[in-house]
């Protein structure tokens, strides 16, 4: 990708989603920025306002239909959600091809009707939103999930989107860490469930698209998702580490050599300290 169209992108992913995930923290406005990122990286012919006007009549859809029930208490608006989007308008969890960056974009998520735990959490979100009931994204390791916060109880109460907008307590949610990291018992924290902010949440779905596109080889790709989260996070080491490889590859050892200083600096401790310590010596020796 040249520099030119690299810079363009980035300016635009600036203008319609940094500013307003740094400054304002507005989780309320994850499916607007998710439908930006699909359009930056890789729909640029997306009409995001159309688009998300359709999760939108989605919401006011469900909101008709239960407005003769008001008021329901938190667990039975969820029951609400989950019967429309899952029983209903028959989303679902896509286990059979879950890598697939096409899992990622919420406009795709919406076509197919399935997603990822991230992508499923955002939609989800929008029409809880729509219903005028406030829930919080939850960078939970490995799953993510979403939380309504009751009051004067903090840990509030945890749904699942990925698995049909499942309650998890926390016997649940201890089940669903080991599932994810077997044999190596993590303690359930309080930390693992605290509502994220809408940067962590786009930095986290830049970072599975990422993956992706890297397993594919599809490095202009790679490039352009590690670029948009630097701009959200100036200094997030693995990105400061890729930019440094990406450097390398485009045979500009100066500045890759710059960005993986910078990564040791922020990232002392890194596991892959020894081999980026190793790359960086190779750079300075054939100076």
């Amino acid at each position: 990708m040249s520099f030119n169209n690299l810079q363009c992108l980035i300016e635009d992913w600036k203008v319609n989603v940094v500013n307003s995930v740094v400054s304002s923290n507005d989780v309320d406005g994850l499916a607007r920025y998710a439908l930006h990122l699909s359009r930056i990286l890789a729909y640029p012919e997306l009409d995001v306002s159309s688009t998300l006007e359709t999760i939108d009549t989605m919401g006011e859809e469900l909101r008709q239909s239960i407005k003769k029930f008001m008021p329901l208490r938190p667990t039975q608006i969820i029951e609400k959600i989950n019967e429309y989007l899952f029983r209903d308008k028959e989303f679902k969890s896509n286990i059979q091809d879950y890598y697939n960056p096409l899992n990622s974009y919420l406009n795709i998520v919406l076509q197919h009707k399935s997603g990822i735990p991230i992508s499923l959490s955002i939609l989800y979100m929008r029409i809880a939103y729509c219903l005028n009931f406030k829930l919080y994204p939850v960078n939970f390791p490995g799953h993510f999930l979403v939380k309504h916060i009751l009051d004067n109880d903090k840990s509030g109460i945890i749904i699942d989107p990925f698995n049909s907008g499942r309650i998890m307590d926390d016997y649940a949610l201890k089940a669903l860490l080991d599932q994810l990291y077997p044999h190596q018992n993590i303690p359930l924290t309080h930390a693992f469930i605290e509502e994220t902010t809408a940067a962590q949440v786009m930095v986290r779905l830049l970072n599975n698209l990422k993956e992706s596109y890297y397993e594919a080889e599809d490095l202009d790709k790679v490039e352009i998702a590690n670029e948009m989260i630097i701009a959200i996070d100036h200094y997030n080491p693995d990105a400061i580490r890729d930019k440094g490889m990406i450097l390398l590859k485009g045979q500009k050892p100066l500045k890759a050599l710059e960005m993986l200083n910078l990564y040791l600096e922020l990232d002392p401790e890194a596991e892959d300290a020894d081999t980026v310590l190793d790359i960086i010596k190779q750079i300075r020796a054939s100076k």
